[in-house]
Order: structure tokens, then sequence, then C-alpha cells
């Protein structure tokens, strides 16, 4: 009797510690899932900002071509060179998998499929996303050294009167003036315009755009990825859709 005692005592010690881990792993799956919706949000905003550059840029070498035969829109360039710079970039959410790392709860995990697609995302795509990142801004970088050598930036001076203030729109906007000044009087002209040097100009908007391409190649990769790891997590806990 005692024996059975002590063996019953240890089934349901077990199962109690199997129940505490089941609900612990469910814990960090349910913020796993929000870390994956907010990386989602991020991959579709910033995936439709990215777009419209790559377009701004397909333009902006077709008018480089241009300008190389001697067809130079002043203007038109600088309207584009100020539509290029930056890109949008995605900050990924690790929250609830640093948690899972640095506490040793991994092995909470008891599907292998589940967390074989936690690694795939966590160290495959996010990393790939990252790299190509990283060549996208070493060409934004290189791209804007070039650029300095063909655009003025003093006829925008008075832009740096006022801090940039985002989501304000006004008559007296950043955007405003700046189209006052991409369309006004006199017209905006090159610094170079040597056919030859606007030709390596022309390379490096292409390099930007190609980085631009593959970097959105990669978010779009990792998005759908995201997307089947939460339907996966949500099934395998039960959560409500």
């Amino acid at each position: 009797m005692l024996f059975l005692a002590v063996f019953c005592g240890f089934l349901a010690e077990y199962q109690l510690e199997h129940k505490i881990e089941r609900e612990r792993a469910k814990k960090y799956m349910y913020d796993m899932v929000e870390n994956l919706k907010y990386d989602t949000i991020r991959y579709n905003r910033n995936l439709v900002n990215n777009e419209l550059i790559g377009k701004q840029l397909d333009s902006f070498r077709a008018e480089i071509s241009q300008a190389v035969k001697g067809k130079i829109d002043g203007n038109r360039l600088y309207d584009l060179w100020w539509k290029c710079k930056g890109f949008n970039s995605v900050v990924f959410n690790r929250a609830a998998i640093t948690q899972l790392k640095n506490s040793g709860s991994l092995r909470l995990i008891k599907n292998d499929a589940l967390s074989s697609s936690i690694s795939d995302y966590y160290e495959r795509k996010i990393t790939a996303c990252e790299e190509a990142e990283e060549k996208l801004r070493k060409s934004e970088e290189r791209l804007s050294i070039s650029s300095s050598h063909f655009f003025n930036y003093e006829p925008f001076d008075d832009l740096l009167s006022t801090e940039t203030q985002y989501n304000v729109t006004t008559p007296d906007s950043i955007i405003a003036r700046n189209n006052k000044r991409l369309y006004g009087n006199p017209p905006l002209t090159l610094l170079n315009n040597n056919p030859s040097d606007l030709k390596l100009l022309y390379n490096d908007v292409a390099m930007k755009e190609e980085a631009m391409k593959g970097y959105n190649a990669f978010l779009r990769w990792a998005r759908e990825t995201a997307e089947a790891l939460m339907i996966q997590i949500e099934d395998e806990y039960h959560f409500k859709k």
C-alpha cells in the first residue's frame, strides 16, 4: 500500500509538472504569435514603401540615360534623386524566441516539426533578410556619396532651418517647400553633366535598385514563413483565430 501511495503521488506530481510545462509553452507560443503578427505588419508596410521607391529608382535610371545623351531635365532629376533616398527596413520582434532561449525552455516545444519551423524562421529567414538589408544599406551609402557630385543641396538650405515633423500636413510642410524648389525658378542644374560620370551614377542607382529588389524578395519570403508559422502554432496549441 505504501508503495502504491508513493507511486500515485509520483504520478500526480509528474502530471502536475507536465501540465505546468504545457501551460508555460503555451504562453511562450502565444507571445511568439504576437511577435509574428508584429513582424507581418512591418513586412506589409515596408514592402509597400520599398516597392514605391523601387519604381522611382527605375525612373531615375531612365532619366539619367537621357542625361547621358544630352537631354538633361534638371528639375526631373532632382525630383527623382529626392524621392529615391533611403529605404524602409524591418526591425524584427524577437522577444519570445529570446526568452525561450535564455530560459532554456525550447525543450518545452515537443512537436519536432514546429520546433524546426521556428528555427527555420528565426535562424534562416530573418538572417537572410538582415544580410540583404546590409547589402542594400551599403548600396544606399554608395549612391549617397556619388549623388553629392551631381546634386546641389544649396537650393534646399531653408529646409534645414526647421525640425522635421512627421504626420503633419500644412501648406508649409517639408514636402510643400521641397516642391517649390523643385518646380520653381530658376531651373535646377547639375553640378556635373559629364556623360562618363553620369554613367557611373547610373551604375550606382542600378545597384541600389537590384539590392532593393533582393531585400524585398527576402522580406516576402520571410513573411510567407511567418504567416505559415502562426497557423502551425495556433493549430498545435488550439488558440482561437
